[in-house]
């Protein structure tokens, strides 16, 4: 396959750490071309980092959140270059990993030829009125639909003009709700409605919602990982909060255990970006970094 890779960054000091360049040491090896794209500020450290992976590296201001970021990057080509990839991949920097060699991955999924798009993992639907309201897409509720951070576009839905108008006229990105609103939640079925057809790598069958929550990979990473064998995990998974996603934390410390214990993956890289970006108090709390006397 002939592969384009657009990775969205984005850090307030634009600082790329370590887990960055361990992702882009195994996901480079599988693509034609890489563009980074960076909202905001990227240090000459970071742009070092992506220089030694691409030199298509684009520093825009810090609006339209990912969306636009993965706008930008595909206007920068357009669509008579786009047209000439197998699969165009939008990935970003909310995602760590792999822990297994992405290889598996992609030698899996180009044995499912029918398919149209793919991701890795996704979000079941919800029809929660709360949840509805927060996100105000525009299906009155939230539908299963593929984690954005991480998807694959086949050239039968690149040339279409369905999917060229999609982007051509994406609305202006106003905030993280709007990105899930407007795209994330939106972009699976859309497409899905209209002919084109879509899977995720990651098998959820049998999982249940009522416990798993909307978002597996987020609340029960574990089970995603370890038992259906994606290759990433979300950064959000170590400081989300239970009102978010009405989790609860133990499993965190469970899956770190487990990536130390029965994984290559190398934990420092997490903690190092963790306990710089994130808010201590929940990482306290995350991490059950206290004892009951």
């Amino acid at each position: 396959m002939k592969r384009l890779g657009i990775y969205f960054f984005y850090d307030k000091n634009g600082i790329a750490d370590q887990y960055i360049d361990y992702v882009l040491q195994d996901f480079s090896q599988h693509l034609e071309k890489l563009i980074v794209v960076c909202n905001g500020k990227l240090t000459s450290e970071g742009r070092q980092l992506f220089g030694k992976y691409t030199e298509s590296v684009i520093v825009r201001e810090n609006k339209g959140f990912d969306v636009w970021a993965y706008k930008t990057g595909l206007d920068s080509l357009g669509w008579d270059e786009l047209v000439k990839y197998d699969e165009v991949v939008l990935m970003n920097y909310t995602i760590m990993g792999p822990i297994y060699p992405l290889r598996e991955m992609f030698d899996e999924m180009d044995k499912r030829e029918e398919l149209d798009f793919w991701g890795i993992t996704k979000c079941f639907q919800e029809d929660s009125p709360v949840a509805q309201e927060m996100w105000d897409n525009p299906y009155g509720y939230i539908p299963e639909h593929i984690q954005s951070s991480f998807m694959v576009f086949r050239k039968s839905i690149v040339s279409s003009q369905l999917f060229q108008k999609y982007w051509d006229e994406m609305p202006e990105i106003h905030s993280y709700y709007e990105s899930g609103g407007k795209h994330e939640q939106v972009i699976t079925k859309y497409f899905a409605d209209n002919g084109f057809k879509w899977d995720c790598y990651t098998n959820y069958e049998g999982l249940d919602p009522k416990i798993s929550g909307c978002c597996p990979l987020i609340t029960v990473p574990l089970e995603v990982i370890k038992e259906r064998k994606s290759p990433f995990f979300k950064r959000r998974t170590f400081f989300t909060t239970k009102e978010e996603y009405n989790a609860t934390s133990p499993f965190v410390k469970e899956f770190l255990e487990f990536l130390e214990k029965e994984t290559d993956y190398d934990t420092d890289l997490i903690y190092s970006n963790l306990i710089r970006t994130c808010n201590q108090r929940d990482l306290v709390e995350n991490f059950l970094l206290f004892h009951v006397m």
